[in-house]
């Protein structure tokens, strides 16, 4: 199936509108349908679109989206790697999968400063000075995710103590610290 979009909202839209509306999560132990917590089978599995969204080449910038058909059970959803890490964070084998048809078109964001409602911290502005910037995850005050689901990390600037959005680049960077949420003990 071939989807044309002009980004990554643009083809939520689409393919909710093609009955693509299951929400799927990826991690290392495969595919989750997120509202029943259950695993899908690899063999039973089909990706019948994939975009890739990169900005500008220079901005070093990519979201994801899979359009994802349940050959079991005929339900089709959708999976969206906002940060482009699921090669990182998944199964070799699923990864490899959701990449084999994935095309990838160019967003022009116009040097726009914000992405999804958040300030577009760039690659430049963090080696300028890489200790303003952190990566929390799962924290309980994240945004509403444009997606209609949650954001599981997110970008924080000590400095501004604000959530940012932190281009891929720099979410690959080693020298990003990471930062767990953690409960306190009366919660």
């Amino acid at each position: 199936m071939r989807l044309d979009a002009a980004d990554i909202l643009d083809a939520i839209r689409k393919l909710f509108g093609k009955g693509f509306d299951r929400r799927y999560g990826a991690g290392p132990a495969g595919l989750v349908d997120l509202a029943r917590g259950s695993a899908l089978k690899p063999s039973e599995t089909c990706v019948e679109a994939a975009l890739r969204f990169e900005s500008a080449h220079d901005v070093g910038d990519a979201s994801n989206i899979y359009a994802i058909r349940n050959l079991a059970t005929g339900e089709k959803g959708i999976l969206i790697d906002e940060f482009d890490v699921f090669d990182e964070l998944c199964a070799r084998a699923l990864a490899k999968q959701l990449a084999e048809k994935r095309e990838t078109t160019s967003v022009d964001d116009g040097g726009i400063p914000s992405k999804h409602g958040l300030r577009k911290v760039l690659k430049s502005d963090f080696d300028r000075d890489p200790t303003r910037y952190v990566l929390r995850e799962g924290f309980p005050d994240f945004p509403p995710c444009p997606f209609g689901g949650a954001f599981s990390i997110l970008g924080f600037d000590l400095a501004s103590g604000e959530y940012v959005w932190l281009v891929t680049s720099i979410i690959r960077d080693p020298r990003l610290a990471r930062i767990p949420y953690r409960r306190a003990a009366h919660e």
